[in-house]
């Protein structure tokens, strides 16, 4: 797995394949990656926050939330639902 300023740095020098690369849960908040191909690279939980990807492939890319997120959003969920019903039971 590559770190976002490998990538950046290899960017910079006019790379723009990074086809299949992990990204996983890497910022590129406000970098230029315009016309960089991230076809098949594995992009979940990736800030691409204010990025500028114009041109930009990611065709067939694996894309979301992480599964830590994941569990975390459902625990969360499970916790408020526990609420709901204690409450609805005691009113």
């Amino acid at each position: 797995m590559m770190r976002a300023r490998e990538i950046l740095q290899e960017y910079e020098k006019g790379r723009r394949d990074f086809q299949g690369v992990s990204l996983r849960g890497l910022s590129f908040k406000g970098k230029d990656l315009s016309g960089a191909d991230f076809s098949e690279a594995d992009i979940r939980g990736t800030n691409f926050r204010g990025a500028n990807l114009s041109g930009a492939r990611f065709q067939e890319a694996k894309a979301g939330l992480q599964k830590r997120w994941v569990v975390v959003l459902l625990f969360g969920v499970f916790v408020l639902v526990g609420i709901s019903a204690f409450l609805n039971v005691s009113i």
